[in-house]
């Protein structure tokens, strides 16, 4: 299988999770579009990192991945 071309359209199966998990993804601004977007860069990332660092062989898949986040260093906000 092979990645759309730049500029092409792209069609998303929606499952029973994915509209709550857009919209936590959506309450820090964007698009639905920026979501997706988002979301398969991040993934790739991942995945070219952990390739390169030779922790999984190339083209295997994690069965999972974790997130390292920083602090926030913002101005305090209220909950």
């Amino acid at each position: 299988m092979s990645a759309p071309e730049p500029g092409r359209r792209m069609t998303v199966r929606v499952d029973e999770q994915m509209p709550a998990d857009l919209a936590v993804i959506l309450k820090a601004g964007g698009t639905t579009s920026d979501a997706v977007r988002l979301a398969v860069a991040f993934l790739a990332h991942g995945y070219r990192d952990i390739w390169a660092r030779g922790r999984y062989p190339d083209g295997v898949a994690p069965a999972y991945m974790r997130m390292v986040t920083p602090p926030y260093k913002g101005p305090e906000q209220r909950v």
